[in-house]
């Protein structure tokens, strides 16, 4: 009887035990990346999908680390005040001015060529000083390097994606378009013969990383993300998602 009873406080102690472990265990908080609404990079269908680079970028480490992610999808100067004032913990965007005083880089991204493209038929230029007075499409919230950045003697043009920027191109609304390699939809191939437009100029080589936000703390995130960055760097994971290009109408 004794015995019994024994061995039923022991079970009681143990069971108490192991409610005590659940209720005092927190599940952990999610890291919250922001990521920038540019197409390729980041954007949500009419239908209210997730898709892009970063967006894959995103889901692939999740797979990585052991720590929760959660991400949105903001205009990029938005992306970029929610690492300044602690609402996300990392945003992936370019190296450029300022960036620096709001977060600290944790992974190398990609490198990417910011190119001045034309028609076809056009003579390629020495400098983009060239197009002084011209119109020349850009994507707004993108850096295209210090030199596009300083010139305010072309007409900036603001298009909706590198596709809506060649077409506009093809039909002389403008003289030019900045994008990055990485933005060019698939169905243009600068190398070949028969491609829409050419390269007039080469700007700028842009690194992209992941920043951690300064008033973040979640280091032991940090870490486990850069760790999967280097690793997703030698699978060859990173090169094969960046290769990917989104298919689009170009005007022939």
């Amino acid at each position: 009887m004794r015995r019994a009873l024994l061995y039923g406080l022991l079970l009681m102690l143990v069971s108490l035990h192991g409610v005590g472990q659940q209720v005092g265990s927190k599940p952990m908080e999610p890291v919250v990346f922001s990521l920038a609404a540019i197409e390729p990079w980041a954007e949500r269908t009419p239908e209210g999908e997730r898709r892009g680079l970063l967006v894959d970028l995103v889901e692939d480490i999740r797979t990585r680390i052991d720590i929760p992610i959660r991400y949105q999808i903001r205009p990029h100067s938005r992306a970029i005040l929610e690492m300044e004032n602690g609402d996300a913990d990392f945003v992936p965007t370019f190296v450029a001015p300022g960036i620096s005083e709001i977060g600290r880089p944790v992974a190398d991204l990609v490198e990417v060529e910011a190119l001045v493209l034309g028609r076809v038929d056009d003579q390629s230029i020495e400098a983009l000083s060239d197009l002084n007075g011209e119109n020349v499409g850009y994507l707004s919230g993108t850096w295209y390097g210090h030199v596009f950045a300083a010139n305010e003697a072309i007409n900036k043009v603001p298009v909706n994606n590198v596709a809506h920027g060649l077409n506009l191109l093809h039909r002389g609304r403008l003289r030019a378009l900045v994008a990055t390699d990485v933005a060019i939809p698939s169905g243009v191939d600068l190398s070949k013969e028969r491609s829409p437009v050419r390269t007039l100029l080469s700007l700028e080589t842009l690194q992209g990383k992941i920043y951690m936000a300064h008033t973040s703390s979640r280091d032991k995130a940090a870490q486990a993300i850069a760790e999967a960055m280097q690793a997703m760097h030698r699978d060859g994971t990173l090169e094969r998602l960046f290769s990917n290009r989104y298919e689009a109408a170009i005007t022939p």
